[in-house]
């Protein structure tokens, strides 16, 4: 993908290989897909039905897990919906909440990938 670096921060993500080899960063990296699934799913829930208030705290939860893991169009992405939430301005959350669906499905594929390729 051409813009992968925009997604990842490959240096990260290869510290933690370095660090627990590739199943294990398999096992974080599988850990933080079932959270992120989940919290985006709530997320796009409270912003849904106007808790703003909620959504904030869910997008800030989202942004320090993908920052953790080197995740850092998917954390930025996540900053920008808890901005918006606590501007109280929820037409803006539910457009970047679409948005942040799109990096996550992006940030997937080229983590997975990237993961078997160090295999």
């Amino acid at each position: 993908m051409a813009n992968d670096r925009e997604h990842i921060e490959f240096d990260q993500i290869n510290g933690l290989i370095a660090a627990a080899g590739v199943d294990g960063t398999r096992e974080i990296v599988d850990a933080f897909w079932r959270s992120t699934i989940q919290l985006g799913d709530a997320l796009a829930a409270q912003v849904n039905e106007g808790a703003l208030d909620a959504a904030a705290k869910t997008a800030h939860a989202i942004k320090g897990s993908a920052a953790n893991i080197g995740a850092a169009r998917l954390s930025d992405s996540a900053a920008m919906i808890e901005i918006a939430c606590r501007e109280n301005d929820a037409a803006k959350a539910a457009a970047l909440v679409a948005e942040f669906q799109e990096n996550f499905d992006v940030l997937k594929a080229t983590l997975d990938d990237h993961l078997r390729k160090s295999a």
